[in-house]
């Protein structure tokens, strides 16, 4: 049974209502008895009782869901175990996410920006110790700052020196100075980025866009629309640099052009028809699996259809692009687990891999991947590659062929909040031991 804690949170809610369990039972139409075991985490919750229960306790049923991340427990146990001179009570990191998701996620979401701060860092001490640039520009340095000190030492005893011996050193003290000047401007210009430049965090500003809007913009989304004015309304809205802007940009003419190409209003309903089996939508669309996925995961939401996480990474494995759902973090930086499909497709491009994803804590997570070239094939070396993978927890809701046959995977979100301590592709500790 998927570890949850939804019953934890839905106690709180009903106590600092001042319900008592029976009225709250009542309302929703659930007998007390049951309401009980829910509130002590041992029965799960229906989606028409969850929705009940949402209405009586007055909050959004998703928001009420947030106690049920399991990803979101293990994030802020990592925040805590970094704190490695502050004694954090770890122990009850599950009832304080639950009771309090959205102190919760701002704890993981600072963690989430340290990450990615120790990400650059990492990276530009890397950059230094071996790029050569750097050893290059720090032994001109060295040579001008040499030759100004040794003219300097020449010139403070002028002492049998004429005017034309002093005028020259001086002058040859005057370029060395200007070329270490130099010099230093261009190491500072190749390792710090501008002002206008992105600065790294844990999503990018499109991404933020679409979180807002539940990945859906419906702005993008009607066919009578002039793009181009959506889209720079949309850039009006965002206090973005201009190298944000630019990215912004050509991410919003994706999304548009995505929208276009498979029109919501035809996509859905033959969706719905098919399963919501990328396969058989691709052949109808006379399309590529890649363009299924990213339609598939930016579907206006509802309750009779599943919820889909993308992620796309390059043939080294960095991420391209994410959509995260509550319960199926996608990390950013470092990489997810090496056993899921997304990163198998890079060895076999254009043939899609199916499996059932077995996380540590009893989640089960169905997702179909598919990598593909992004430059013709030459002889002898073929064409590189970029992979995408889809999933979704509501597999239940999927067309039942396309996961007969998809095989189970014991998988983990990242090696560090992974307990699988006999996995074969472990590649660092596991950090939440006791």
């Amino acid at each position: 049974m998927p570890r949850t804690h939804l019953g934890t949170r839905i106690r709180s809610l009903r106590r600092s209502m001042g319900l008592s369990q029976k009225n709250l039972a009542t309302t929703c139409g659930i007998s007390p008895p049951y309401l009980n075991l829910i509130e002590h985490n041992r029965r799960g919750i229906s989606g028409r009782t969850l929705i009940a229960l949402a209405g009586a306790l007055k909050v959004d049923p998703a928001d009420l869901s947030e106690g049920m991340e399991t990803a979101l427990v293990d994030r802020v146990k990592k925040a805590a175990l970094s704190a490695e001179n502050l004694r954090v009570e770890t122990d009850q990191t599950e009832e304080f996410t639950a009771r309090f998701p959205g102190y919760a996620r701002l704890i993981a979401r600072l963690q989430d920006k340290a990450d990615a701060q120790e990400h650059d860092f990492a990276a530009l001490t890397d950059q230094m110790q071996n790029d050569p640039y750097f050893s290059e520009a720090i032994h001109m340095m060295l040579s001008s700052i040499t030759t100004i000190r040794s003219t300097a030492e020449i010139l403070s005893d002028p002492r049998g020196m004429d005017a034309g011996q002093s005028r020259k050193f001086t002058d040859n003290m005057r370029s060395e100075a200007l070329r270490l000047s130099q010099t230093a401007t261009d190491v500072l210009a190749h390792y710090e980025p501008s002002s206008g430049a992105a600065t790294s965090t844990d999503i990018s500003a499109f991404e933020a866009l679409l979180e807002q809007h539940d990945h859906f913009l419906s702005d993008l989304e009607q066919s009578s629309v002039n793009v181009l004015q959506a889209i720079d309304a949309q850039l009006q809205m965002q206090p973005l640099s201009e190298t944000d802007r630019a990215q912004m940009h050509a991410s919003l003419q994706s999304y548009a052009q995505m929208a276009q190409s498979l029109p919501i209003n035809l996509f859905l309903p033959a969706a719905k028809a098919a399963g919501f089996n990328p396969l058989r939508l691709a052949a109808e669309f006379q399309t590529n699996l890649e363009a299924i996925f990213f339609r598939l995961a930016h579907l206006p939401p509802a309750p009779d259809q599943p919820r889909f996480a993308l992620l796309q990474v390059d043939g080294a494995g960095a991420v391209m692009y994410r959509k995260q759902l509550p319960s199926f973090a996608l990390p950013r930086f470092g990489g997810a687990c090496p056993l899921w499909p997304i990163y198998r497709s890079l060895a076999h491009p254009l043939r899609p891999l199916a499996a059932m994803l077995d996380m540590p804590f009893g989640e089960r997570v169905f997702a179909l991947s598919s990598a593909y070239p992004t430059e013709q094939a030459s002889i002898p070396m073929p064409a590189p590659s970029e992979s995408v993978m889809l999933a979704t927890p509501d597999y239940a809701l999927l067309d039942p062929a396309l996961t007969a046959t998809a095989p189970s995977l014991a998988v983990g979100l990242q090696c560090t909040i992974c307990p699988r301590a006999e996995c074969s592709a472990r590649r660092s500790d596991y950090l939440l031991q006791s």
